[in-house]
C-alpha cells in the first residue's frame, strides 16, 4: 500500500510537471490571423515572428464582414461602444512582440461603425505585451476620435511599448477647440489609454503627430485604480503662433485666425507671441479614477506635461516621482490630492506649474530647471485651491533667469490658454516656500491663511493694480 501511494504521487507530480511544461511552451505565430485566435485563449506563451504586419493586408473583406459581426451595440448606458481592429481578450497569457511592427492605415477607421476607436484592444486580464511597435500610414489628416492602444483588463503589464501616432486636424494645437465648442472636426487621435485596476506601463514611448493625448487614465465605467507608469516618455511637436499666423491658404486662414478662447483684449483671435502644443498632454488623468503613480515618465513638446489629479476624498495620494517636462505649454497642471517630487520643467513656451482652483491637499515640490522662455510667458506658477504645500526651487543658480511672478491665490488661466488673463481664484491655508531667486510674489488679496517663506518682495493685486492699472499678468 506504501508503495502504491508513493508511486501514485510521483505520478502526479510528473503529471504536473509535464502540464506546467505544457503551459510555458512558446508558442509561435506568423500572421495577424494566427495571433488573433491565439490573443483569445488562456495561459499561454506567444512569440510572434519578427516582422512589419500590415492592417490593411490583414482585414480583408470577409474578416471585417466577421468583425462587424462581433462589435457591441450601442446601447443607453454604452453610448460609445468599443470598436476595434485586434482584440485581446483572453487571461494571463504573455505576447512577446520583440522586432514586431503593426502598421494601422488611418484610412481604415472608416470601416468601422460609430463607436469610441481603440485599434489595439485588451480587455482580458493578466497578461503582459512586450516589445510592440505601432506605426500609423496613411492620410495624416485622418484621425479615429479615439486611440491606438486601450487597456480595458485588470493586472496587465505592458513594457518597452513604442506608438508612432499620426492623424487628425493637426497643426494649430486646441485652438479651435478640444472638446466643444469646435471650430471645425478635430478627429482626435490619442495614443495609450489605460483603465482598470493593478495595470503596469514600462519603458512605453508615445511619438504624436496628432492632435490627441499621449498617455491618459480613464475609468470608463471601469474601477480603474493602482495605475503605474514607470520611465515613459511622450513627445510631440511645437509650433508658433505667430508662424500660424503667416499662414496663407490653411485652415487657420480659412477660419479667419478666429480661436475658441478669449485672449488678454477681449477677442476670440490667436494671438501674437506664444507657442502652442501640437498634441495634446503627455500625461493626463481623468476624474474618477484612484491611485495613480508616475516614476520618472518624461514628457516633451506637449500641452501639459502632466494633468494629473485625484480625486477630492480620495483615499491613496497620487504619485509623481523624478518626472520632468521639457518645451511643453505648461509642465504640470496639478489637481487634488497628488503628491509631487524630485520632479521638473523648464519654462521655455510656458509656467513651471498650474495648481488649479477647487482642489485640495496637493503637496508639490518642484525644480524650475534654468533657462530664459522662447516665446511668452506670463508667469512661474499659479496657485489656488486649499490645503496646499507648495516648494518651487532651482538647482541651477547661475544661468540667467527671467524674473517672472508666482502667482498666488489666482487661478491657471481659462482652459490653460496663457493668451488669457490670470483672474484671482478662492484660495485657502496654502504654505509656499519659494526658493527661487528671480521669483517674487503676487498675492490675491482675498487669498486666506497663507504661510509664506520667501526672500524676493510680496505684492498683493491690488498694489500690481495700482502699478500696471489692469492688474492681467
Amino acid at each position: 500500500m506504501r508503495n502504491f501511494k508513493s508511486l501514485l504521487t510521483t505520478v502526479v507530480l510528473v503529471f504536473t510537471a509535464v502540464m506546467a511544461q505544457a503551459e510555458n511552451k512558446v508558442k509561435q505565430v506568423e500572421t495577424l490571423e494566427a495571433l488573433e485566435q491565439s490573443a483569445k485563449g488562456n495561459g499561454q506563451n506567444i512569440q510572434m515572428k519578427p516582422g512589419v504586419y500590415s492592417l490593411t493586408d490583414y482585414l480583408t473583406k470577409v474578416r471585417i464582414t466577421k468583425l462587424l459581426s462581433e462589435l457591441p451595440e450601442a446601447t443607453e448606458q454604452q453610448k460609445r461602444p468599443p470598436r476595434w481592429f485586434l482584440r485581446f481578450k483572453g487571461n494571463n497569457n504573455t505576447f512577446d512582440f520583440t522586432g514586431v511592427t503593426f502598421e494601422i492605415n488611418t484610412e481604415l477607421y472608416k470601416i468601422l461603425p460609430y463607436g469610441y476607436m481603440r485599434c489595439i484592444f485588451i480587455d482580458g486580464n493578466g497578461n503582459t505585451i512586450k516589445g510592440l511597435t505601432i506605426k500609423n500610414t496613411g492620410p495624416k489628416n485622418i484621425g479615429s476620435n479615439g486611440n491606438i492602444l486601450s487597456i480595458f483588463g485588470d493586472n496587465t503589464l505592458l513594457e518597452d511599448v513604442k506608438l508612432y501616432v499620426s492623424g487628425s486636424t493637426y497643426g494649430y494645437g486646441d485652438l479651435f477647440g478640444k472638446g466643444g465648442p469646435n471650430l471645425t472636426s478635430l478627429q482626435k487621435q490619442s495614443g495609450i489609454m489605460i483603465a482598470g485596476k493593478n495595470n503596469t506601463i514600462k519603458r512605453c514611448k508615445v511619438f504624436s503627430r496628432a492632435f490627441g493625448h499621449c498617455f491618459y487614465i480613464q475609468t470608463q465605467g471601469h474601477n480603474t485604480d493602482n495605475v503605474v507608469l514607470e520611465d515613459c516618455y511622450a513627445e510631440g511637436e511645437m509650433r508658433t503662433t505667430n508662424d500660424i499666423l503667416a499662414e496663407s491658404g490653411g485652415l487657420a486662414e480659412k477660419l479667419k485666425y478666429q480661436s475658441v478662447y478669449q485672449n488678454r483684449d477681449g477677442r476670440y483671435m490667436i494671438s501674437p507671441g506664444y507657442t502652442k502644443a501640437l498634441c495634446e498632454d503627455g500625461f493626463r488623468t481623468y476624474g474618477g479614477v484612484g491611485k495613480v503613480t508616475l516614476r520618472n515618465c518624461t514628457s516633451k513638446n506637449t500641452r501639459s506635461g502632466f494633468e494629473i489629479g485625484g480625486t477630492d476624498d480620495a483615499k491613496n495620494q497620487t504619485l509623481l516621482q523624478g518626472c520632468q517636462a521639457f518645451g511643453t505649454e505648461r509642465g504640470f497642471l496639478i489637481g487634488s490630492n497628488v503628491v509631487v517630487r524630485d520632479c521638473r520643467a523648464d519654462i521655455q513656451f510656458g509656467p513651471l506649474l498650474y495648481l488649479r482652483e477647487n482642489t485640495v491637499g496637493a503637496d508639490v515640490e518642484l525644480e524650475l530647471v534654468s533657462g530664459m522662455p522662447k516665446s511668452l510667458v506670463h508667469t512661474i506658477a499659479t496657485i489656488a485651491g486649499k490645503n496646499h504645500r507648495v516648494r518651487l526651487y532651482a538647482n541651477d543658480t547661475q544661468t540667467v533667469m527671467p524674473v517672472l511672478p508666482i502667482m498666488l491665490g489666482f487661478g491657471m488661466p481659462a482652459h490653460a490658454e496663457m493668451s488669457s488673463p490670470i483672474l484671482p481664484m478662492p484660495t485657502e491655508n496654502i504654505v509656499l516656500i519659494n526658493d527661487l531667486e528671480h521669483s517674487l510674489i503676487i498675492k490675491n488679496d482675498d487669498a486666506k491663511n497663507l504661510e509664506i517663506k520667501s526672500n524676493l518682495p510680496q505684492l498683493t493685486n491690488t498694489e500690481t493694480q495700482t502699478m500696471n492699472g489692469k492688474g492681467k499678468w
